[in-house]
């Protein structure tokens, strides 16, 4: 199981959905798209249809943005699994 948030420079939401997971206690790699490691097109392989940032996957599941993150996260914490 693998848990990555694609982020970008200076993203408010990145540093929201971030927040989230670490009060959460979920472990997770970050991939900042900086065009030196990661690029975007590397996201889209991962979210193709995806066009904004970040971009969360929790256990090789796509998750989606912050708002769906945070929702996610809810839904989790009163026992119903997505």
């Amino acid at each position: 199981m693998k848990n990555i948030i694609w982020t970008k420079p200076n993203c408010s939401y990145c540093s929201r959905a971030k927040n989230m997971l670490d009060e959460d206690g979920v472990k997770y790699e970050v991939r900042l798209v900086d065009e030196i490691k990661w690029k975007n097109d590397d996201m889209l392989s991962m979210a193709p249809d995806e066009l904004t940032y970040p971009q969360v996957f929790l256990a090789d599941k796509h998750v989606g943005g912050c708002d769906d993150l945070e929702a996610y996260l809810m839904l989790r914490e009163m026992g119903i699994e997505t």
